[in-house]
């Protein structure tokens, strides 16, 4: 079995390759439209078909609640216009200092998106904010 945190680094890797293959603004796009793509089909997998449809608001409150349960941060909550992450998974293994600039930054984004467009059929776009180790919010 292999290690979920080797795992972790070879996913954040794998979007700084993107990024050096395509460009930051091609990986920036791929890779939200790979969490995009992830997110329903995770959910899919953990709990089948959705039984009813949600509001926006609800399915972004839910999807917090989600992806802090599966351990994607210590604690997402839904706040005035905001997504606030704090102690995430991705943050800690980027290499340098130039976080908001890595795009696992935007595939998180994607994957909130993601879940919120399976429980609600509705579109969400998520905006870096600001980035730190450790805390990432995101504007809606």
């Amino acid at each position: 079995m292999v290690d979920p945190d080797i795992l972790l680094l070879a996913i954040v890797n794998m979007a700084e390759g993107v990024k050096n293959l395509i460009g930051d603004k091609g990986a920036k796009a791929v890779l939200r439209d790979a969490g995009r793509q992830a997110g329903p089909k995770l959910l899919e997998s953990l709990i089948g078909h959705f039984p009813e449809t949600l509001t926006k608001e609800e399915a972004l409150r839910r999807a917090c609640i989600i992806l802090e349960d599966l351990g994607f941060a210590k604690k997402i909550e839904k706040v005035d216009g905001e997504v606030k992450i704090e102690e995430d998974i991705f943050t800690d293994a980027i290499i340098g200092d130039n976080l908001s600039e890595s795009p696992v930054i935007y595939f998180f984004a994607g994957l909130i998106e993601g879940f919120v467009s399976f429980m609600s059929n509705e579109r969400i776009t998520l905006v870096p904010e600001s980035v730190e180790r450790g805390r990432i919010v995101y504007k809606y």
